[in-house]
């Protein structure tokens, strides 16, 4: 069996972790031991920031996936006035000095890899 070694763990969380384990009869070791297998073999892999929003806002998903995004731009194609709206939009962002990379249109994109995925189906 494996070996772990922690450390800089504060005082008060070594004590509660002594408090813990006389409470349910076991050594430090042994308590340590139990909950690591605990959540070893939990396959929530929720961090404690997403459990706290769970508990206050009702369980959820607190992300949109890029194949998401990318199915909403194509159910959604830009009107005229959206495209101009970009339009004066990039000429202001692409006129920022300090910006080294060009704004890749996510619509001109979604664009782009539908035609070549027509391309490629035609062969």
């Amino acid at each position: 069996m494996a070996a772990v070694t922690i450390r800089n763990l504060s005082d008060e969380v070594v004590d509660a972790l002594k408090k813990r384990a006389k409470r349910n009869g076991r050594s430090m070791e042994a308590e340590i031991r139990e909950a690591l297998m605990r959540l070893a073999a939990d396959n929530d892999s929720r961090s404690g920031l997403e459990e706290r929003l769970d508990r206050e806002h009702g369980r959820g998903r607190w992300y949109t996936t890029g194949a998401e995004i990318n199915a909403r731009i194509a159910a959604n194609p830009r009107t005229e006035e959206d495209r101009r709206v970009a339009e004066e939009w990039l000429d202001e962002y692409n006129a920022r000095p300090y910006d080294e990379e060009p704004f890749r249109d996510p619509w001109e994109h979604a664009e782009r890899l539908r035609r070549e995925q027509g391309q490629q189906e035609r062969r």
